[in-house]
């Protein structure tokens, strides 16, 4: 294989789990704006300060575990790559953190 053939695939695979992680964000993002009307409609008559923290802890936690989800799959066709190409790049960082054994 071309070295251009392997940019295209690695081009393709990124926009293809890049689209995947922006699909999973916004269904957490439905799924949040739906829990968060269910908990502001039970608190009846709420503070300004109240709605804040809690729009504040759902967004964290949206773009804390989509940031997990994106990352996990883009480190897992990282390594698919580098080890279609030979590099063994687990046993690089071993070998840098435990030294050469």
């Amino acid at each position: 294989m071309g070295e251009t053939t392997v940019t295209l695939i690695g081009l393709l695979i990124g926009l293809m789990f890049g689209l995947s992680g922006i699909a999973t964000l916004l269904s957490l993002m439905s799924d949040v704006v739906s829990d968060a009307q269910v908990q502001l409609s039970q608190l009846g008559v709420a503070s300004t300060l109240v709605l804040l923290v809690i729009a504040l802890i759902l967004i964290i936690k949206v773009r804390v575990l989509s940031a997990l989800i994106v990352g996990a799959i883009i480190g897992a066709v990282l390594n698919l790559i580098l080890e279609a190409n030979g590099i063994h790049i687990f046993e690089v960082i071993r070998a840098a953190v435990f030294g050469s054994i």
